[in-house]
């Protein structure tokens, strides 16, 4: 069971992972705990691991109150983790609203694996849109949660700080799209895709050939 829940002024997307109803639960990326908690009681699940794609606050705004109703343990990357308890960090401040402060359960890493809701995820670190950007791919499911590293037929802004354009388009172009192309991407906003569709429609694949791509 996937579940996909648009929340918060942004609609950044929490996904919800079980294995059916009445289950064990990993809850991805939850900007508000109250509409989490609702999708999550509807279906009688059980939410046991917070897994953050990255630190930016439309994405972790309802980790701690999670965590402090449920006990969940709390995955993020260390370059994102300071996210967790600084607004400033995770423009909170910029996106006009309050967070919770928390302190991460465990910090993961690239190639690290991740045991949660009756699944194994591996973790790749995707830097660009944050230092500490990753997704969680799940090779059982043919899935990856991508954050806002890629989206549909577009990438994550670099705009903000920490941002870098190099280090997307390399996250992007040469680990992200590196899946097998059946896989499918859930992004941090927007619809799903595939790595298949990316690598035929993805806007920074034709930068690739340029040679500062590669500098």
């Amino acid at each position: 069971m996937l579940l996909t829940v648009p929340m918060g002024p942004l609609e950044a997307n929490c996904y919800i992972l079980s294995r059916g109803e009445g289950c064990d639960a990993a809850v991805i990326d939850p900007s508000d705990a109250g509409t989490a908690m609702q999708a999550l009681l509807k279906f009688r699940l059980r939410p046991t691991h917070i897994l953050l794609t990255h630190g930016h606050f439309d994405h972790i705004a309802g980790a701690g109150e999670l965590k402090s109703l449920r006990g969940c343990a709390v995955l993020i990357h260390s370059l994102d983790a300071k996210c967790l308890s600084d607004p400033d960090e995770c423009r909170a401040a910029w996106m006009g609203g309050e967070l919770v402060p928390s302190e991460p359960t465990r910090l993961v890493a690239d190639g690290e694996t991740v045991s949660a809701a009756g699944y194994t995820f591996s973790v790749l670190h995707t830097p660009g849109h944050t230092p500490g950007g990753v997704c969680y791919v799940c090779e059982e499911q043919k899935l990856a949660f991508t954050g806002d590293t890629v989206f549909l037929e577009g990438v994550g802004r670099t705009d903000l700080p920490g941002g870098n354009m190099r280090e997307l388009m390399r996250s992007v172009c040469d680990r992200v799209l590196a899946l097998p192309k059946d896989f499918t991407l859930y992004p941090g906003h927007g619809d799903p895709t595939t790595v298949a569709h990316e690598r035929e429609h993805n806007p920074l694949l034709p930068y690739r050939r340029n040679p500062w791509f590669n500098s």
